[in-house]
């Protein structure tokens, strides 16, 4: 076997980048893409009332809207992210861009709620790749070392403040221009991405294209994951014991298991079981998998308590919100240099931090001062939600070999995925269950969604601090 080790920094880069282009433009790159792709899950929130209205869509449609995005974002990632690992970077990059830029263009000229969902089905799609590929860009472009992980906590972190940009941009675009415009948005940079990845990316490697994908495993993985994201998805509307969402997870877990059996028995598997084994790759997708739940949810019920309760326009909402972004954002960069300088418990402190944040929002009023009740709490959630990403991504990466690069970032962005769907499904049912426990004991109706929030974020804090304890077990300098 001919392949370079991969202490050796030089060729890691001469195989991806062209010669001349220094990493950081690589990294620029998956920076971008990684910020347009969770920027266009909270744009188009915003824009949901104004899409209802010129498009006349029923409540199913404008529920979909969101929902087609999530479905085949979360459902094709680990397809994605080996077909980057066998394909190569620039190729599958490009091919994701493709369809996520024409993909937004239809969608900003649909006349009708089908073709913008069609096209919101196919933006996904492409969402998948890009979320998958970029990671694996940075890891691909620079050796391992201080560099690498520097330009992963800037990943992270553009990834991170992407959703408090998109509600701003949203309702901006919303207000002064029309919805529309929260989809063409993604046109000239798709376009200008497309171009970047054009000229700084080389071909994959013609050797190594006799690789075959595996499609019996890709199918039962994507088939698996899309039938539990949309089970999951339609608890909100039918309840965790409709027929639907009991079938779509019932599919969902025979699915799974007849693709751990492919996997087993097959010579060039989809997703080495072996990878498995790596102790830091369970524990740390664990962890993502809290990451997900209570970022996602995060924003959410902020989100929802500032406009329902506190009276906040989605412009409003998201001026609010970002301070915590960019918070989150900061504490991802500055984790590495204090992982660096010898602070080995970051998840830990961070997931503490994170849940007596949440917690604090337990008591938040219905008009609350935004600096005190507020803006001091989604200061700790944000920091401590920063401190822990970094270190979450790190463990799931550790020791993995170059070649399944793509496929470790696969597994951390779905498990981020699945958390952020399962946690949204869970934690508003619990809201529900416990606003319409309130309103039939005579609690006015306002109040009785704020008690219905209050519960989420309690919740939430209680998987943050599970998930701080979990970070426990990670193994420092061991890769099995």
């Amino acid at each position: 076997m001919t392949s370079v080790s991969s202490s050796s920094p030089a060729p890691t880069v001469s195989t991806l980048l062209r010669q001349g282009i220094p990493a950081w433009f690589a990294a620029v790159v998956a920076c971008l893409c990684a910020f347009m792709v969770v920027m266009d899950s909270a744009i188009v929130n915003v824009a949901l009332p104004a899409m209802k209205t010129d498009l006349d869509l029923s409540v199913t449609e404008q529920q979909w809207v969101v929902d087609a995005y999530l479905l085949t974002l979360g459902g094709f990632m680990l397809l994605a992210a080996r077909a980057s690992d066998i394909y190569g970077r620039k190729s599958i990059l490009q091919s994701g861009l493709i369809l996520f830029t024409f993909a937004s263009l239809v969608g900003g000229l649909a006349t009708t709620g089908p073709i913008l969902l069609a096209a919101r089905a196919v933006q996904g799609l492409g969402g998948s790749v890009l979320a998958t590929s970029t990671l694996a860009v940075i890891v691909a472009a620079y050796p391992r070392g201080a560099k690498q992980d520097r330009a992963i906590s800037l990943w992270a972190a553009s990834s991170s403040i992407a959703s408090a940009f998109g509600v701003i941009i949203g309702g901006i675009l919303t207000s002064l221009i029309n919805w529309r415009w929260v989809m063409f948005v993604n046109v000239p940079i798709g376009i200008a991405l497309s171009c970047m990845v054009a000229i700084c990316l080389l071909p994959h490697p013609k050797e190594n294209k006799r690789t075959k994908l595996d499609i019996p495993g890709a199918a039962a993985i994507t088939l698996a994951l899309t039938a539990f994201i949309f089970g999951i998805t339609q608890t909100l509307e039918l309840g965790w014991g409709a027929p639907v969402v009991l079938g779509s997870l019932t599919a969902a877990l025979v699915l799974l298991l007849l693709f751990i059996v492919i996997e087993a028995n097959t010579a060039a598997p989809l997703i080495r079981l072996s990878i498995f084994r790596h102790w830091n790759v369970r524990i740390g997708i664990i962890i993502v998998l809290g990451l997900g739940a209570t970022l996602t949810a995060n924003m959410l019920f902020l989100s929802l308590t500032l406009q329902q309760i506190g009276g906040y326009n989605p412009l409003r909402t998201g001026l609010a919100l970002l301070p915590m972004a960019i918070m989150l954002a900061v504490a991802a960069i500055v984790s590495r240099r204090l992982r660096d300088a010898g602070f080995n418990k970051l998840p830990f402190l961070g997931g503490l931090l994170a849940a007596a944040g949440f917690i604090w929002f337990y008591w938040l009023p219905d008009h609350p001062d935004y600096i005190s009740q507020f803006l001091l709490p989604s200061m700790l959630v944000g920091g401590g939600l920063g401190l822990m990403l970094m270190t979450a991504i790190q463990a799931v990466l550790a020791g993995i070999p170059a070649q399944d690069t793509g496929l470790a970032s696969g597994l951390q962005n779905t498990a981020r995925q699945l958390g952020g769907a399962l946690g949204i499904a869970t934690l508003i049912t619990l809201a529900h269950t416990v606003t319409t426990s309130q309103i039939e004991s005579g609690t006015a109706v306002a109040s009785a969604q704020l008690a219905g929030y209050h519960s989420a974020f309690l919740a939430a804090g209680v998987i943050s601090g599970l998930s701080a304890f979990t970070s426990l077990l990670l193994r420092r300098n061991r890769t099995d």
